[in-house]
C-alpha cells in the first residue's frame, strides 16, 4: 500500500521544515486524459522525405506532437496508413502520466501500442523513476516493463530500490503489478515477493502496509503486518495480524463504511489463547449512525472487553491503561426549530478493580429527554424547559425511576453596551424507588423556585498603539430556597469541579439528584486587548468570586456543611504576544484559609524552524500536583528529536515519559520511540520501544501516534 509521507506523525500539529526533495513521492491521479484520436499528428524536423512507398522519413532534431504526447529523436519513419512511427535511434517520450528515453522505439498512434528498448523512465509529477530492458505500451493507460528497477529516491545511488522481472502499470486503475520482485535497502536484500501489487497514484489500494516492530517489558517483542482492504469507494478495512512473544497471536481489525443515510465502524482485538494462562482475550468497539430523516437520527455504540486487566496489558498510553469503565448505548434523537428529543439506553462495564460494586455507575434503560427553547414574542422573552425521565438499574443499592423538569422564562435585553437577563423557573423532581429493604421514602419529590439575574457591560477604548482594550464587568445573582434532600438517592450526582463557568451556574451538582440552595451574587470582570492590525486577541485577564448571603445547606452524599462567606477567588490570565507564543495562568485562592486551591500554569512556543516547546503545571489541593513537559526539535531538514515527561509531585512518581528520534529523507523515514508509563494502581510500568520504517512511494507505517502537543490556551 502506497501512501504519501510528509513531515512527522509524532508531532502531528508541528511545523517541521520541508525537505528539499525534487517532487512528490506519488504521481497525481490523472482524471482527464485527452482523446488523442481527435488530435492531429504534428512533426517538426530539419529534413523531411515523403518517400515513394508512402513511408515518410524525418531527420535531424525531430519533434513529434499529438495531444499530450511528445517524442524527440534524430530519425523517424512514419507510415500514415497504419499511423506507426519507427525510431531506430535514441528516442525520448513524454505524456500526461509517463516519460522515458530508450535506444530505439516503435509506436502506433492508431492502436496506441508501442515498444521501447533500453529504457529509463519516470512518472510525471513524481519522484518515482527507474530503468527497464524494454517497455511495451499496450494502450495509452497501460504499460508493461521487463527487467526493471524502481525507486522514489533522488540521485544516482538510491537508498532503496525495487527490482522485478516484470512490472505492469495500469494508469486507468492506478495499480502496479510486479512479478519476481526484490527489495534492497542500502544494498541489503530485505524482501522477495514472486508477485505484488501497489498503487502508482494517490488512489486507495488494497495491500499490505509496512510492518511495525516494538518491544515491551511485559509483552515481549511485537510484530504486526497491517493489510488494507479497499472494499468499495464507501467501505474499507484494515486487518492486522499481531504476534507478541510473551502472549501469543492476536488479530486486530477495523472496518469503516458510509452511505447517504448511514455511517459506522467496527474495531476489534482478539487473542484466542494467551501463552501463560490459556485465556481468550478481546476488545471490540462498534459505532453505527442512521439518519432516518433530516431531523431524526439513531445511533448505537457497543464497547466491551474480555477482562479488567486488558487495557493494562495491551494499552499503549497512560490514558488507555487508566480507563475505569466502558459505556455502551443505543438511542434515537430528533430536533425541531425550538425543541430537542432523545431516548437512550446505556450501561457500563467496569474495568477498574478500585471501583466497588456500590460505586459502579447505574445503567439507564431508558433515559428520555425533551428540551424546549422558544421565543415569546419579539421583546427578548424566551421560554426554556429541560426535562428528563430516567430508569436507573444496578445489582446493588437503591434503584428506580426519576422524573425531572425545569421550565423557566428568561428576558434577554441586549444593547451595544451590555445586556440584562432576568430569569425565573421552577424545578420539580419526583422518584419511584425500589430500596431493596433499605429504609426511606419510596416516592420522594422536590420542588423549588430558581431565580437569577445576569447583567454585564461591554466597554472599550483604543490604546495609543491602536489596539482595542475592553472592560467587561458582569454581575450574576442566584436565589434557590433550601429543600431537604437527605432522603434522595444518589444515582448520577457529584459536585462540579469548581471553575470559572461555575460562577454563573444555577446548580453546584451534576445530574438531578441534588439541587443546591443559593442566595448569592457573583462579581466578575474581564479585560482583554485585541490587535486591530493582526485581527486577534493579544491578552485577556478574568477575575471572579461568589459572595454567599447564607451558608449552603444542600450537600452531596460525602459533603460537609461549610460556613464560608465567599467562594474561592478565581483568576485567569491568557497571553498571546505572537502567533508562536502563548501562555496561560489560572488560579483559585481560598480567602477563608489563605491558601491556593488550584493552580494551572502553561506555556507553548513554536520557533521559525519548527521547534516546539510546551510546559504545564497543574495543582488541585488534595487531588493533583503534577507537571507535563513536551519538546520537539528539528535538528536539520532530516533529523528530529522529541520528548515528553509527565510527573506527579503528589505521589513522587513518574506517570509517563517518552523520547524519540526521527530521520525523514526524500524517499524513506524511520522513527524510534521509547515510552514508559504507569499501567496500573500497583505501580507497575510498561517500558516499550517502537520502531517504524517507511519507504516512500512503496509502503508506509501502519500505526498512528497521538499528537505530542495540544493547545495550552484552550
Amino acid at each position: 500500500m502506497l501512501m504519501p509521507f510528509y513531515g512527522s506523525a509524532l508531532a502531528a500539529d508541528a511545523e517541521p521544515p520541508v525537505n528539499a526533495c525534487p517532487g512528490p513521492n506519488l504521481a497525481p491521479m490523472v482524471k482527464d486524459i485527452p482523446d488523442r484520436s481527435q488530435f492531429p499528428i504534428l512533426v517538426d524536423s530539419r529534413s523531411f522525405d515523403a518517400g515513394k512507398q508512402g513511408v515518410a522519413e524525418a531527420r535531424d532534431q525531430v519533434v513529434l506532437r499529438r495531444a499530450d504526447q511528445l517524442m524527440t529523436t534524430d530519425i523517424l519513419r512514419y507510415d500514415p496508413e497504419s499511423k506507426t512511427v519507427i525510431m531506430p535511434g535514441t528516442v525520448n517520450y513524454e505524456d500526461s502520466v509517463f516519460y522515458m528515453s530508450g535506444s530505439s522505439a516503435e509506436y502506433s498512434f492508431l492502436t496506441e501500442k508501442g515498444h521501447f528498448t533500453d529504457v529509463t523512465y519516470g512518472l510525471t509529477g513524481s519522484s518515482a523513476k527507474g530503468s527497464a530492458v524494454d517497455v511495451v505500451i499496450d494502450s495509452g493507460n497501460h504499460s508493461v516493463l521487463r527487467q526493471i528497477q524502481f525507486t522514489t529516491c533522488p540521485g544516482e545511488e538510491p537508498e532503496w530500490i525495487l527490482s522485478a522481472d516484470e512490472l505492469q502499470l495500469n494508469f486507468e486503475t492506478g495499480v502496479g503489478v510486479a512479478k519476481g520482485a526484490k527489495l534492497k535497502f542500502f544494498d541489503i536484500p530485505i524482501l522477495y515477493l514472486p508477485w505484488m501489487t501497489f498503487p502508482i497514484d494517490d488512489r486507495r489500494k488494497s495491500g499490505f502496509l509496512y510492518p511495525v516492530f516494538s518491544t515491551a517489558n511485559d509483552n515481549g517483542v511485537e510484530l504486526n503486518a497491517p493489510y488494507y482492504w479497499n472494499i468499495a469507494p464507501n467501505q474499507d478495512a484494515t486487518i492486522t495480524p499481531r504476534y507478541f512473544t510473551r502472549r501469543g497471536f492476536m488479530l486486530t481489525g477495523e472496518y469503516r463504511f458510509i452511505t447517504r443515510r448511514t455511517d459506522g465502524s467496527v474495531n476489534f482485538d482478539y487473542l484466542p489463547t494467551e501463552n501463560d494462562t490459556g485465556d481468550t482475550r478481546y476488545h471490540y468497539w462498534l459505532k453505527h449512525e442512521f439518519r432516518m430523516t433530516s431531523r431524526w437520527q439513531s445511533y448505537v455504540v457497543v464497547d466491551r472487553v474480555s477482562d479488567d486487566q486488558y487495557f493494562q496489558d495491551f494499552g499503549t498510553s497512560l490514558v488507555v491503561a487508566s480507563r475505569q469503565y466502558l459505556r455502551s448505548l443505543a438511542g434515537i434523537k430528533g430536533s425541531g426549530r425550538y425543541w430537542r428529543f432523545s431516548i437512550v439506553a446505556d450501561n457500563f462495564q467496569v474495568v477498574d478493580e478500585a471501583v466497588t460494586e456500590f460505586n459502579e455507575p447505574y445503567s439507564r434503560v431508558p433515559r428520555i429527554g425533551f428540551d424546549v427553547d422558544m421565543p415569546l414574542g419579539h421583546q427578548g422573552l424566551r421560554f426554556q424547559m429541560g426535562s428528563e425521565l430516567v430508569n436507573f438499574n444496578r445489582d446493588n443499592g437503591v434503584t428506580g425511576t426519576r422524573f425531572d423538569i425545569f421550565p423557566r422564562v428568561e428576558w434577554n435585553i441586549e444593547t451595544n453596551w451590555g445586556y440584562v437577563r432576568p430569569s425565573a423557573g421552577y424545578r420539580f423532581t419526583i422518584y419511584d424507588l425500589n430500596r431493596h429493604g433499605l429504609p426511606g421514602d419510596t416516592s420522594p419529590d422536590r420542588g423549588t423556585e430558581i431565580l437569577s439575574f445576569d447583567t454585564g457591560m461591554f466597554l472599550d477604548r483604543t490604546s495609543k498603539k491602536g489596539n482595542v482594550q475592553t472592560l467587561e464587568p458582569r454581575l450574576f445573582y442566584l436565589y434557590v430556597p433550601y429543600v431537604d434532600q437527605n432522603d434522595f438517592p444518589d444515582f448520577d450526582t457529584a459536585p462540579f469541579t469548581f471553575g470559572f463557568s461555575q460562577l454563573f451556574h444555577f446548580n453546584r451538582f451534576t445530574g438531578a439528584d441534588r439541587q443546591s440552595d443559593a442566595n448569592q451574587v457573583t462579581f466578575a470582570l474581564t479585560t482583554r486587548s485585541i490587535s486591530q492590525k493582526l485581527g486577534r486577541e493579544l491578552w485577556s485577564v478574568s477575575f471572579g468570586q461568589i459572595v454567599y448571603f447564607q451558608k449552603q445547606r444542600v450537600l452531596s452524599s460525602s459533603g460537609e456543611i461549610t460556613d464560608d462567606s465567599a467562594s474561592p477567588f478565581i483568576g485567569e490570565f491568557i497571553y498571546r504576544p505572537t502567533r508562536r507564543l502563548k501562555g496561560r495562568v489560572a488560579a483559585q485562592w481560598d480567602w477563608q484559609n489563605s491558601r491556593l486551591d488550584v493552580v494551572v500554569v502553561g506555556i507553548q512556543h513554536t520557533s521559525n524552524n519548527g521547534m516546539r516547546l510546551g510546559a504545564e503545571y497543574r495543582f488541585r489541593r488534595d487531588n493533583l500536583d503534577q507537571y507535563d513537559l513536551r519538546y520537539y526539535q528539528p535538528i536539520n531538514e532530516r533529523w528530529r528529536v522529541l520528548s515528553r515527561l509527565n510527573y506527579s509531585l503528589k505521589d513522587s512518581d513518574l506517570l509517563a515519559a517518552q523520547v524519540g528520534i526521527e530521520y525523514d529523507s526524500c524517499c524513506w523515514a524511520v522513527r524510534i520511540v521509547a515510552k514508559r508509563f504507569l499501567r496500573n494502581r500497583d505501580g507497575d510500568y510498561r517500558d516499550a520501544i517502537y520502531v517504524q520504517l517507511a519507504l516512500k512511494g512503496l509502503a508506509n507505517v501502519g500505526r498512528s501516534t497521538a499528537p505530542l502537543f495540544y493547545d495550552l490556551a484552550d
